[in-house]
């Protein structure tokens, strides 16, 4: 039983060891950056805040909206957004957007 498990252990480090040692991928950004980064390009008419057009046009789920919507005004500002990560989190959810 432990043989299979090395063995999976040793293939998954291994490619790990070849992944970081191909110079030929990119590094990519961490996933809270990355997502700040859509989101920050979503505001496409650069008011400061998301429409849900923008939100859902830039591959976010409605009911994400939804949620992070606290005064349900249709817009979502970075404060809400912070609230709202912050209450997902408190909710047992992971930490992305």
């Amino acid at each position: 039983m432990r043989r299979p498990i090395l063995a999976s252990m040793l293939v998954l480090a291994s490619a790990s060891a070849a992944y970081a040692a191909d110079p030929v991928q990119p590094s990519a950004a961490p996933p809270i950056a990355d997502a700040r980064a859509r989101l920050i390009a979503a505001d496409t008419d650069k008011d400061g805040k998301w429409s849900k057009a923008e939100w859902l046009a830039a591959g976010r789920r409605e009911r994400g909206f939804d949620f992070i919507d606290g005064d349900k005004d249709g817009f979502v500002t970075p404060a809400e957004l912070k609230a709202g990560i912050a209450r997902a989190q408190s909710l047992g959810f992971g930490p992305g957007v």
